[in-house]
């Protein structure tokens, strides 16, 4: 059985590649990613959940996935694109997927790399 194959309706799918730990493949309505690191604070190091990967549908039938970076300098997290899509609009011209980028200018690179 395909869990990606697009009859079953799942608004989301992802597909994990761990190397020798293993492979994750999943079809699903909503969908949440953490991506931790390695990370050292002063003399200690610590894992750090870097990127989330957020997947929900919204209130009008759209389907929304947000890219978020967080860093333990910042205050809060920042969401640096944001990707919607409408698949229930059939019969149109355009491509239904709509990708918002923010906060990816030099700027914000330097700051996020703590130069």
């Amino acid at each position: 059985m395909d869990l990606m194959a697009p009859p079953d309706r799942r608004k989301f799918q992802v597909c994990c590649d761990a190397g020798s730990s293993g492979r994750f493949e999943a079809g699903t309505d909503t969908l949440s990613v953490r991506v931790g690191q390695r990370m050292r604070t002063g003399k200690e190091e610590e894992m750090w959940d870097s990127v989330q990967i957020l997947c929900k549908e919204q209130s009008d039938g759209s389907l929304t996935v947000e890219v978020v970076v967080c860093h333990p300098d910042w205050e809060e997290a920042k969401t640096i694109a944001a990707i919607h899509s409408r698949p229930q609009d059939d019969g149109t011209a355009t491509p239904s997927l709509k990708c918002d980028l923010q906060g990816s200018g030099p700027d914000e690179l330097q700051r996020a790399s703590g130069a």
